[in-house]
């Protein structure tokens, strides 16, 4: 297991009371490279080293990753003052796929998680100040929901307690294997 995962891996037990600490910033590029950037809610890791998250297709997100998938995480923990910024390449799995996770994030949704994804298309104009409505059953996995895959390849560790501060560079070399190096912060 890379350090930085082990690390990741405190951080987050050490968090796990602070409902804030699920969510991280994902900043992606659009086809003329400018930078946008959101909150995104963590929904795991896998053996890989990809983190998790869900999301529509129909979003700017999933556009700006088709064409452009290099992307750039950082995640706060405020509890224990320490920064992770990820390096990532992402890859968006659709329902058309052929792979059981996005039926399994479907699955582990909450009835009001899943309800967001049928109360229309993101970014669409509202006509009223009404309560959104779902139209569709949330049985069944609708066609624009997502999981994306961020494929970490190198990770940036700041840890802002004491003085000094610690700071850590991970990355990957030629053959995948992580290695570590203690750098000025």
């Amino acid at each position: 297991m890379p350090q930085w995962r082990q690390g990741l891996t405190k951080s987050l037990h050490k968090t796990r009371s602070v409902p804030e600490s699920r969510y991280f910033q994902l900043a992606t590029a659009d086809a003329q490279g400018l930078p946008y950037c959101r909150t995104v809610v963590y929904r795991g890791l896998t053996d890989d080293n990809c983190l998790v998250v869900i999301s529509d297709t129909r979003t700017d997100k999933c556009d700006q990753l088709a064409q452009q998938p290099h992307a750039h995480g950082c995640w706060y923990f405020a509890k224990t003052r320490e920064q992770y910024r990820f390096s990532v390449t992402a890859k968006v799995l659709s329902l058309d796929m052929d792979t059981p996770l996005v039926s399994e994030h479907w699955e582990r949704l909450s009835d009001a998680g899943k309800k967001q994804f049928l109360w229309g298309e993101p970014g669409t104009p509202r006509n009223d100040g009404s309560a959104l409505h779902v139209s569709g059953d949330f049985s069944a996995v609708p066609q624009h929901f997502c999981v994306i895959l961020l494929a970490i390849h190198k990770v940036d560790y700041l840890n802002l307690r004491g003085s000094p501060q610690y700071r850590e560079l991970h990355y990957t070399d030629e053959q995948g294997n992580w290695l570590s190096q203690s750098i000025i912060p």
